[in-house]
């Protein structure tokens, strides 16, 4: 409930983590990114939401960067980024960029869901029912040729479904 002490330490930690980001690119642009997604989440919890839109929109830069560079081992971490961003976005009241960030999440997360269903099973789903809330509130149709193996996997996931026996 310390809000206002965690932003503080939060920001501390971009400041470290951006000196050494820039001494060791390579070694800490993956923290920095991470330490700026979080500053955006905890702009916005404390209704900062232009500042939270700006640290979201440096993090998904830094994430999209280091993706271009090394997919397998950050375009999961850009998937969340993203959907950072679309939440923040929505409060910002932005509907059309905030669907797009997060059917660019749902994109992007899918083929690591696909290939590790447990693994990823939890943030898809989260990012998956934002992308249609976002849909709903723009009465826009939601892509079901990016969301049919997504449900398809589920369906996998959670099993065969038996019909409950009837009333005797």
């Amino acid at each position: 409930g310390r809000r206002e002490d965690a932003l503080a330490a939060t920001k501390e930690a971009v400041d470290i983590r951006r000196r050494l980001a820039d001494a060791r690119p390579d070694a800490f642009l993956p923290d920095l990114a991470m330490a700026l997604n979080n500053l955006g989440n905890r702009l916005s919890e404390l209704g900062r939401r232009e500042d939270a839109f700006a640290a979201a929109k440096e993090a998904t830069g830094l994430y999209r960067r280091l993706a271009d560079a090394r997919p397998d081992a950050f375009l999961p971490d850009l998937a969340g980024s993203l959907g950072s961003l679309g939440n923040i976005l929505t409060e910002l009241d932005r509907k059309n960029e905030a669907l797009s960030a997060r059917r660019e999440a749902v994109a992007t997360l899918t083929p690591f869901f696909l290939r590790f269903l447990a693994a990823h099973c939890q943030w898809m789903s989260v990012i998956a029912r934002q992308y249609l809330q976002s849909c709903e509130s723009l009465g826009v149709e939601p892509d079901m040729a990016l969301l049919t193996p997504i449900v398809e996997a589920f369906q996998t996931l959670n099993g065969p479904q038996e019909d409950p026996a009837p009333d005797a």
